[in-house]
């Protein structure tokens, strides 16, 4: 169970490291182009490491996504640990 363990810690920092990026990058490299009345703006055509801001977006969802996803097993993993708890606070 501990290799199983440091796997999935492993990948959900990588992961959640993936999200936090991307999120930064759409924040602040590829600001959303507010257009006139919700056209396309100038900022549509800019491109970050040969991906547009759309496809910068489906990368922060699917990586935001797949780092809930692991952390729902870390918590089922450790979940032994975490019923514990009041018995560990009691002493």
């Amino acid at each position: 169970m501990k290799k199983i363990n440091i796997i999935v810690n492993i990948i959900s920092f990588l992961v959640a490291l993936m999200s936090f990026l991307s999120a930064i990058i759409v924040w602040q490299v590829l600001p959303s182009g507010q257009g006139f009345r919700g056209g396309k703006g100038e900022l549509e055509n800019i491109f970050f490491l040969g991906l547009a801001r759309h496809h910068w977006m489906d990368i922060h969802i699917i990586s935001s996504l797949i780092f809930i996803i692991l952390i729902i097993i870390h918590l089922i993993l450790h979940w032994h640990w975490i019923k514990s708890l009041p018995r560990m606070v009691k002493e």
